[in-house]
């Protein structure tokens, strides 16, 4: 089983939209911030992600760009108007675990992509 990718758009401080992705470890993490004219890293670890829901691991991740990053690049998660954060980590949560979506690395940026089953 491999470990959870999380992907989504995120609205930077200054307005604009980012893709967000994240490969999620036990203990660590290492996660892509992208927009036009930019893309930032940024990985952490400690013991105390093993246990972590959804929601504390996102806040963490988010802590981690607005504080660690040398460019200082906060973000908003976009939760869809209509649904609660709950539902939203939810659903975050299962799109981590579909075995059909996978990553793809190039010229040191990463792209998730979708596998399309195979029709007989």
């Amino acid at each position: 089983m491999r470990r959870p990718i999380y992907f989504m758009l995120v609205r930077l401080d200054n307005g604009d939209l980012a893709s967000l992705t994240i490969i999620r470890e036990p203990t660590a993490f290492f996660a892509q911030l992208a927009s036009f004219g930019f893309t930032e890293h940024a990985s952490a670890s400690s013991p105390l992600l093993k246990d972590m829901q959804t929601g504390a691991f996102l806040d963490t991740v988010a802590d981690v760009f607005s504080v660690r990053v040398p460019q200082n690049r906060p973000f908003t998660y976009m939760v869809p108007e209509g649904m609660s954060r709950a539902d939203w980590l939810a659903a975050m949560e299962e799109k981590a675990r579909d075995p059909r979506f996978g990553l793809v690395e190039r010229d040191g940026q990463i792209s998730y992509c979708m596998i399309v089953p195979r029709l007989r």
